[in-house]
């Protein structure tokens, strides 16, 4: 799949008829966020653009996702141009996998993933801590160009939350220095950013709350404590009467454990397999990663492990990481 220059992919947004969004399974602050703000910004060129993902947005994320964009028909244009956001490989479709095929295929991906798999022609900043900074640069570009008058405030704030998100609020190793030029940028031209940061991070359902702590009271370490996770199965969310959903924060109480230095959170997906999230202060579990099937960042990644249980499927990842780290 050839890589996209900046210019080519700002070309390709400005020339994109009845776009369609694409987030990842799974959705997260960072591919909501882009889509949302990609989609406010087709919005102020006239264009109307649908956002499709293959699970369920969050309730937390609904700040983002609560309007028209995020509520697609079944049915779709064959001449759309159909746009992957923050989607690392074509796994990360989901069932959407099957729906876009032939003409419906992604025209084009826009990325932040250093290891992944191109399904299409792709522009890659790997050197961007979330997509959203790759979305501020083509905001800015099109207003530059007198695509666009000024960036809707809109998009202003979903940038801000996508960088925001993928960053745990600027705390994680992406962040650079001009991560945080851009959300400067971004608070000058209206972001709310104490708003967004709250909905992001400080507001939790009680059943969020509840599945934390089921994640504190289960938590198993390997390696001397250098390693620790959680499973969660079905079982056990059907058990506590909570969705897949309320458990998004399980790996960062694992990673909160004090001497951890991966974090790992196993959980049972509806295709049987098991999707396992892994989190560093130190090694490329992008690596690790890679080495299981999957890809990601260099301190967050992941794969689908297909395995008879939750605990076989754990001991094949830690084993995994047991080995980079005594390696």
């Amino acid at each position: 799949m050839n890589e996209l220059s900046f210019s080519e992919l700002v070309e390709r947004v400005i020339g994109a008829e009845k776009p369609i969004l694409l987030t990842h399974t799974r959705p997260d602050g960072d591919t909501v966020g882009s889509c949302a703000a990609l989609a406010s910004l087709f919005d102020a060129m006239g264009r109307r653009a649908t956002v499709v993902s293959p699970d369920v947005i969050p309730r937390r994320l609904a700040f983002l996702s609560d309007n028209d964009w995020f509520a697609p028909k079944k049915d779709y244009p064959a001449d759309a141009t159909v746009i992957a956001v923050d989607v690392a490989s074509p796994q990360q479709l989901g069932e959407l996998q099957s729906v876009f095929t032939g003409s419906l295929s992604p025209s084009f991906m826009i990325d932040h993933h250093e290891r992944g798999a191109a399904f299409c022609p792709r522009y890659l900043r790997a050197d961007a801590s979330a997509v959203g900074e790759i979305v501020y640069d083509l905001a800015v570009e099109l207003v530059s160009r007198g695509v666009l008058p000024a960036i809707p405030p809109f998009a202003v704030n979903a940038i801000f939350a996508s960088i925001s998100s993928d960053t745990g609020c600027f705390k994680y190793s992406n962040v650079t220095p001009r991560t945080h030029r851009i959300a400067a940028a971004l608070i000058e031209l209206g972001a709310d950013a104490a708003e967004i940061n709250r909905l992001l991070f400080d507001v939790k359902t009680a059943e969020i709350l509840a599945a934390e702590g089921y994640v504190a009271s289960h938590l198993r370490r390997a390696l001397n404590g250098r390693i620790a996770w959680v499973t969660v199965t079905d079982a056990i969310r059907d058990e506590l009467g909570l969705l897949d959903e309320h458990f998004e924060t399980a790996i960062d109480v694992v990673r909160s454990l004090e001497g951890v230095e991966v974090a790992m959170a196993v959980k049972e997906s509806p295709d049987g397999k098991y999707k396992v999230s892994l989190r560093s202060t130190g090694l490329d579990v992008a690596k690790v990663a890679a080495t299981l099937g999957g890809g990601g960042h260099v301190r967050a990644a992941g794969c689908s492990l297909p395995a008879p249980t939750a605990d076989d499927a754990a001991a094949v990842a830690v084993e995994a990481v047991e080995a980079a780290l005594l390696a």
